[in-house]
């Protein structure tokens, strides 16, 4: 489902990501794990494709579905509006008994939801479609008791890539669990003149 091979990113002379290699395979939750600033965060925002990788390859499925760790969804619309884009870009709908318990959330503006309610918002858009591979990043912050658990129901049989600093979600919802380590590269002779 996704084969990862020698990602490297930088930014400016330090090296985030450093030849990182990484499968995997239908059917599993592999769960990344590691200290705030190892990389994790950038690592899914590549393979979500908001970020280039500096080196490497990469294969995935031609659609997947991405909750980034802070939801930027545009204040002024409805949240209904905004999932009927995001089913209209992936030309599938999206069902609210799968939800997230969002309904009573579809006629406000975004911008008026709490951090948790756009989670549960973020999260609908990236399951819309039922998409091969869900990519999720930090996906429990701001849920309640009851979001981690639907959050966790849905996962069951998902093909996903999630990190997270929520040890008792990790346990719950992985078939695997990856630890990242911070990269102490700083670019010098040709790294140098790549930055």
């Amino acid at each position: 489902m996704l084969r990862a091979r020698g990602i490297s990113k930088w930014f400016g002379s330090h090296c985030v990501l450093d030849r990182v290699d990484l499968d995997v395979r239908s059917g599993e939750r592999v769960v990344i794990l590691g200290a705030n600033g190892c990389g994790k965060s950038t690592l899914l925002q590549i393979v979500a494709g908001v970020l280039e990788t500096y080196e490497g390859a990469m294969t995935l499925p031609g659609v997947l579905g991405y909750a980034p760790e802070k939801p930027d969804m545009p204040d002024h619309l409805l949240a209904r509006e905004w999932l009927d884009i995001v089913a209209s870009l992936k030309r599938a709908p999206w069902r609210s008994e799968q939800a997230f318990g969002v309904d009573a959330l579809l006629g406000r503006k975004i911008g008026a939801l709490s951090l948790g309610q756009r989670q549960r918002i973020s999260l609908v858009a990236a399951f819309t479609g039922n998409p091969p591979l869900i990519v999720l990043d930090e996906p429990t912050n701001a849920l309640d008791v009851e979001a981690c658990a639907a959050l966790a129901r849905r996962l069951d049989g998902a093909t996903a890539l999630i990190a997270t600093h929520d040890r008792a979600f990790a346990e719950r919802v992985q078939t695997r669990i990856v630890s990242m380590f911070t990269s102490s590269r700083v670019a010098s002779g040709r790294d140098a003149r790549r930055c």
